[in-house]
């Protein structure tokens, strides 16, 4: 059984396990994601800063996705909720929590919560599978561009709401 729920931050640990594991593949990839290298003191800061859901199975946390608001210290480019930090421990891998986990975020934070007309995300242009995996969760390409201190150019995506 799945629960899908706010992850506060008294849990800062088991989010910083998934983070920390989750993001280890990147690393091999000329890409700079700032989740790749977060500690546990940044971890507990972040879940007291950005709304973070997270996927539990039982009692463990796999998978978590987290916002980043327009009136918080780390808008995303339009004014909208922007998506973030999306990960699943590697050993629950390839058994659709990612997927679930951001069709839960959206119905019940996303479009019944905020209501946003829509939504952003972005990812570095040469990892080799997450711009197709955007692409096939309805989101699509409107920016580039080179962020500072990033080893990668940022495809920025939006998915919109309309007519939900």
């Amino acid at each position: 059984m799945t629960e899908f729920r706010l992850i506060p931050p008294s849990e800062y640990r088991q989010y910083y396990e998934v983070l920390h594991e989750g993001y280890q593949s990147v690393k091999q990839y000329p890409i700079s994601f700032d989740a790749a290298d977060t500690d546990e003191a940044e971890a507990k800061e972040w879940l007291s800063n950005h709304p973070t859901y997270g996927l539990y199975e039982e009692t463990v946390l796999v998978s978590a996705v987290s916002l980043r608001m327009p009136w918080g210290n780390l808008p995303g480019p339009s004014g909208v909720p922007h998506i973030g930090r999306i990960v699943t421990h590697p050993n629950y891998k390839g058994r659709g929590y990612a997927k679930k986990l951001f069709h839960q975020l959206e119905q019940e934070v996303l479009i019944q919560q905020l209501r946003t007309p829509r939504v952003t995300l972005g990812t570095a242009s040469t990892h080799p599978w997450l711009k197709k995996m955007y692409e096939q969760l309805g989101f699509e390409a409107f920016d580039q561009v080179q962020l500072p201190n990033k080893q990668h150019v940022t495809i920025y995506f939006e998915k919109n709401y309309k007519g939900e």
